[in-house]
């Protein structure tokens, strides 16, 4: 800290004090962003390396490789998989542990495992942690989102709810009921729903009609089937599904969910933050880039190895997302949409077998 004491300048000094303070802010800026190696060790602790995991991965690492190489620094990259086992998590501290890397990137599954089962056991500041964790606060990652605190801050999952409500606006300005259902083992999460819906719903002047916690693959079908029998004004936006059935065995919903949403739904319009669930059979999203997603956490993890404290770094929403549509999907159910939305659209789905137009990155 610089300290200015009063009488220390003279008045014809000005130009002398904007020297020294711009003197001063170089010094820190250099300070603040200078590398102390030319080669980093890096692991990435995923949950599940999935298509969309492995999207955040190469956003990641592609994003962290281009800003070191412009400090003529590189990343050596370790992949550990927990796929949220616990039996896992033993032998991926003691890598870490012994190891000591310079940066971790923890890639979470919705109830955050990674963070949970690794990240809160790393406490030591040596070790500086960014995350994709959509619910920091609730699993004791992160005090706040502004300000994390301790040694590890991240960016979210899920878009601004606010954004699909508008795009339910925009397709249908009769849109004043929302309906939102999830998984109701997913308990944290669906709370972060909640507190999202309920300021989206203010602010584009819609009632959060019914929050809805479904047990099972089956009482999800039914209550599905139940929505499509309201009135109209009626809209719904999907949290987590239910990936069991009621005796307890597994549920693919990918592949269970897709006859129902597209055969039986005749009215009811759902929207979604996932572009698996508009390739399913939902007519549109505001769906997250995960590419991207892994960008925001490579260019977090650069600021830290600069000398950032991750605990100081606001934890972020994803900073982009694209709309999605499904035209089979949306006739349908007798949905139209807008010429401006079809121009806007990143990706539009013209069938239920991948098929598309727009963007193919």
């Amino acid at each position: 800290m610089v300290i200015m004491r009063k009488g220390i300048w003279g008045s014809g000094d000005t130009a002398r004090r904007i020297a020294f303070s711009l003197a001063v802010s170089v010094a820190l800026a250099g300070q603040a962003s200078a590398l102390d190696k030319k080669e980093y060790k890096v692991f990435v602790v995923v949950d599940v390396l999935k298509p969309k995991f492995q999207e955040v991965i190469d956003g990641f690492r592609e994003t962290l490789d281009r800003l070191l190489s412009a400090s003529s620094a590189t990343a050596v990259y370790s992949i550990f998989d927990t796929k949220t086992e616990p039996s896992t998590v033993p032998a991926i501290l003691e890598a870490i542990r012994a190891d000591r890397p310079d940066l971790i990137c923890a890639i979470n599954s919705p109830d955050a495992f990674a963070d949970r089962n690794i990240s809160l056991r790393l406490s030591n500041p040596a070790f500086r942690i960014v995350s994709m964790n959509c619910i920091p606060i609730q699993s004791g990652v992160a005090r706040e989102w502004e300000k994390p605190g301790g040694n590890i801050s991240g960016v979210g999952v899920f878009v601004q709810m606010s954004s699909l409500l508008k795009m339910a606006k925009m397709i249908d300005p009769k849109a004043k009921k929302l309906i939102f259902f999830s998984w109701d083992k997913m308990i944290e999460i669906n709370d972060w729903f909640a507190t999202e819906l309920k300021a989206a719903c203010k602010q584009e002047g819609i009632e959060l009609s019914e929050l809805k916690y479904l047990s099972s693959a089956e009482d999800e079908f039914d209550f599905l089937l139940k929505c499509d029998r309201r009135g109209e004004g009626y809209i719904g936006i999907g949290g987590i599904s239910a990936w069991v059935h009621r005796d307890g065995s597994y549920a693919d919903m990918i592949v269970e969910e897709a006859p129902l949403i597209r055969n039986r739904i005749k009215h009811f319009p759902l929207y979604t933050y996932d572009e698996a669930a508009v390739q399913l059979g939902y007519p549109a999203g505001t769906c997250v880039v995960w590419h991207d997603l892994g960008a925001q956490l490579g260019e977090k993890g650069m600021k830290i190895l600069q000398g950032a404290k991750p605990g100081d770094l606001a934890w972020d929403y994803p900073r982009k997302y694209n709309i999605m549509l499904n035209l089979a999907a949306a006739k349908s159910i007798g949905m139209v949409f807008p010429k401006t939305l079809v121009s806007a659209a990143y990706r539009i789905y013209t069938d239920y077998e991948g098929d598309f137009i727009g963007n193919k990155d």
